[in-house]
């Protein structure tokens, strides 16, 4: 019974109704839409009142001949004419140092949240909300020339996160030429939690001996049929934020090309897990995989992940978003990066980073492929491949690495960074087929383990890290 008793304490998952709704109504273009309805009803009612037509159809309507609908527009232009505006002294210094200035001005030191999008409160931290204002925004209203010129700067030098798929969404009303220049993307997804009972929740944190006391949104108890209770929004999120990343509709794409993604150039994402508490959250939608390993399959070269709870659900969620980056690419796995408690954000401590390589092996499974003649016979009920994937592009080596101590075993070389928040890398060799981290050399170890991971049943090579820890 008392088992039973805790289970009920674990929340459900499910995309609130409250939220989307709210999503749906601050939508940018929306809200534009309106404001606009609102503002060319006031001026067309203003005319009116005047007297005056805004087309010819309003004129006959107001008895009006068309002569006089548009005197007084007329008389207006011509008096505008004769006016002498002043023309203000036109800056002095070179072109080249304007350009430095305003790129300076439009750069800022610190990744800029939102963007495009109003900010939610409880999705920064302290220290983040005391900064301000980043960047001289205002210098992009001075001429069309800085506005053109600094547009560029403000979306190619700029960092950017991301805290909700709402602000990812309507990213993608930017041009798809600034949109193509961002390499480098940061996901902060904040499990949301949500009770129509007064009650307080603390749970297990991922470092040891951490409780987090979690701030529930209230919301009344309908007399409907929807779900009542316990409530969160975390996996269904990150499924969501996935989902933004997908190609936008562009009405101009040439439809025998294929579309680009919203980030088209981007190579490293880092997504940073909020609350997501250990055995404690429900196993992640079907649709997680189908994003992250197939609509986006292979298409980025790093991806960090920090947070994500050190259970099973986590470990499955990691598999999924692997298939995001290509082969050859590398996943870095550290601890959370954040913690919202009692509704605050505050940042952890800096730590290591665990990093691997994804699908290394695939290099040694062509080699072995090409040296076999003829090929191995497949079993008929072995089900383990599907031929049919087209050979995607891997990841390209980074020159400059040092030579490799190891004689027999396959290596590959990358830059990882020193720890979780730091920018400084160096110099990590890894197994070629397992993919994990090489420390000292050994001579007693150094040998090929190529043979390791032929599969006995139909003689190629599978994934070898599916079954080991990470």
């Amino acid at each position: 019974m008392s088992h039973i008793n805790r289970a009920r304490n674990f929340p459900f998952e499910e995309r609130d109704q409250s939220d989307t709704a709210e999503a749906w109504y601050n939508e940018p273009i929306r809200s534009e839409n309106q404001r606009l309805a609102l503002e060319n009803m006031s001026l067309k009612r203003l005319l009116r009142e005047n007297g005056i037509s805004w087309s010819e159809t309003s004129a006959l309507s107001l008895g009006l001949p068309e002569s006089r609908a548009h005197a007084g527009t007329k008389r207006r232009r011509l008096r505008s004419s004769k006016v002498q505006v002043e023309q203000p002294p036109l800056p002095t210094l070179p072109t080249e140092i304007q350009l430095v200035i305003l790129e300076m001005a439009l750069t800022s030191d610190h990744p800029i949240v939102d963007p495009m999008s109003k900010l939610r409160p409880g999705t920064q931290t302290q220290e983040e909300g005391w900064r301000g204002n980043q960047i001289a925004i205002g210098c992009l209203a001075v001429c069309k020339v800085y506005h053109h010129e600094g547009t560029r700067f403000l979306w190619k030098n700029n960092s950017f996160v991301f805290t909700s798929h709402s602000a990812l969404r309507n990213f993608a009303n930017l041009s798809p030429d600034f949109r193509k220049n961002i390499t480098d993307v940061t996901l902060r997804i904040i499990a949301t939690y949500y009770d129509d009972k007064m009650k307080s929740h603390s749970v297990t944190g991922n470092v040891p001996g951490q409780r987090i006391k979690i701030k529930c949104v209230p919301r009344r108890r309908e007399n409907t049929l929807s779900r009542k209770g316990y409530k969160s929004y975390s996996w269904l999120q990150l499924i969501d934020f996935l989902d933004a990343l997908r190609p936008p509709f562009d009405p101009s794409h040439p439809k025998k090309q294929d579309r680009p993604r919203l980030f088209p150039n981007l190579t490293a994402l880092r997504i940073d897990f909020v609350n997501f508490p250990r055995e404690y959250l429900m196993y992640p939608d079907h649709d997680l995989h189908r994003l992250a390993a197939h609509d986006l399959g292979c298409t980025i070269d790093e991806l960090m992940l920090t947070g994500l709870p050190h259970d099973e659900r986590g470990r499955k969620v990691m598999l999924d978003l692997s298939g995001m980056v290509r082969d050859d690419g590398l996943l870095l796995k550290a601890r959370d990066t954040f913690i919202q408690n009692n509704g605050q954000l505050r940042k952890m401590d800096d730590c290591e980073v665990s990093p691997k390589i994804v699908r290394p092996w695939k290099l040694v499974a062509r080699e072995m492929a090409a040296a076999r003649d003829p090929a191995p016979e497949v079993y008929a009920h072995h089900h383990h491949h599907t031929h049919d994937d087209p050979e995607l592009e891997a990841t390209p080596e980074v020159p400059g690495h040092p030579e490799s101590m190891w004689k027999k075993k396959k290596t590959i070389w990358k830059l990882t960074p020193l720890t979780r928040d730091s920018s400084a890398r160096k110099w990590t060799e890894f197994s070629r087929t397992w993919g994990s981290v090489l420390e000292q050399y050994d001579a007693d170890v150094d040998e090929d383990d190529s043979k390791e991971i032929v599969c006995d049943e139909c003689g190629e090579v599978h994934d070898p890290l599916t079954d080991h820890d990470f």
